[in-house]
């Protein structure tokens, strides 16, 4: 029974990592003063990246899956769509509703 018991653990404990895989993040955490030394571009580009780290974090714990090339994708989508977005409001344009 114990040898069964052991196995089982050891099979949950191999397989574990893979189901919890963590990709490291392209966002470096800043302090205050290091947020106001940033330009504009760079402030806009901090947060845009950082939008797009959450969504894409979420939903891959969410979805368990992905593989990082996959993870790296998603993430260049969501940062695409939101640049998209960003374009359509300079340009004072509405966001198709579909």
């Amino acid at each position: 029974m114990f040898k069964k018991f052991a196995l089982m653990m050891m099979m949950v404990l191999c397989l574990t990592p893979l189901s919890r895989a963590e990709y490291p993040s392209d966002v470096t955490i800043l302090d205050k003063s290091a947020i106001v030394r940033l330009s504009d571009d760079q402030l806009i580009d901090t947060y845009e990246n950082t939008l797009v780290e959450l969504d894409a974090s979420k939903s891959f714990h969410t979805t368990s899956g992905f593989s990082p090339k996959e993870y790296k994708d998603y993430k260049a989508l969501l940062k695409f769509r939101l640049l998209l977005i960003v374009e359509i409001h300079s340009r004072n344009l509405e966001i198709p509703q579909f």
